[in-house]
């Protein structure tokens, strides 16, 4: 039998500035084969300070076991036991003081498609949603038919006009649909960039968190 909730007890890392001191904070989803570890570095190379990083583990290093375009069933109960690691991150967060419009949710590859998803199955208003080389999971042809507000949430989309893992046109359709719900989005197809991130997209990061640990006037 597999386990129900397999993600369930993996390792949250975390890095950044410590949680009692931090303004806002970034919740780091890694893509399949890769870490929480590898995560937590990339958001050492934003270096903002006053942001909190929060990496969980996938069981296995992998969120789900089948492709992002796959019929949903097939990536369960991986994919719903994902979903419970994001909300008890974030609840975590919320209970050291950090509410989610102080959050930025941001993933790469596998970590793309569940923090968009995450954010439109669960909208509200977020400090930032990033899918770096992901987009919504779900065949090709669903509806992604969502209820509520991102309520004016930053979003950006980033990937490559030829990455093998991530169609173009699911970029654009994910955009589309948060877009739809009410989240401010910037999307960016680099050409023959590959399945990876580049300094544009960390720049655009950086700029979010910076506004999030602005002083107010």
């Amino acid at each position: 039998m597999p386990h129900p909730d397999p993600h369930q007890d993996q390792p949250v890392r975390s890095g950044g500035a410590p949680l009692p001191d931090a303004q806002a904070a970034l919740l780091l989803l890694h893509g399949r084969g890769a870490s929480a570890k590898g995560m937590l570095r990339l958001a050492d190379e934003m270096d903002v300070p006053g942001v909190a990083h929060l990496a969980p583990q996938a069981a296995l290093r992998s969120w789900y076991p089948q492709s992002f375009l796959a019929p949903r069933e097939d990536n369960e109960p991986e994919l719903a036991s994902a979903v419970h690691v994001i909300a008890d991150a974030l609840e975590s967060l919320e209970a050291n003081g950090l509410a989610p419009e102080q959050v930025v949710l941001l993933g790469f590859s596998q970590g793309a498609c569940l923090a968009t998803t995450y954010a439109a199955q669960h909208p509200q208003r977020y400090g930032g949603v990033v899918g770096l080389s992901g987009g919504l999971i779900g065949p090709e042809g669903a509806a992604f038919e969502y209820d509520g507000s991102l309520d004016g949430t930053p979003a950006f989309l980033g990937c490559s006009d030829q990455d093998p893992y991530i169609p173009q046109e699911r970029v654009q359709e994910t955009a589309d649909v948060l877009q739809a719900m009410d989240a401010e989005v910037t999307t960016r197809i680099y050409e023959g960039l590959g399945h990876t991130t580049n300094e544009d997209e960390l720049q655009h990061v950086r700029s979010l968190l910076r506004r999030l640990t602005a002083p107010s006037a």
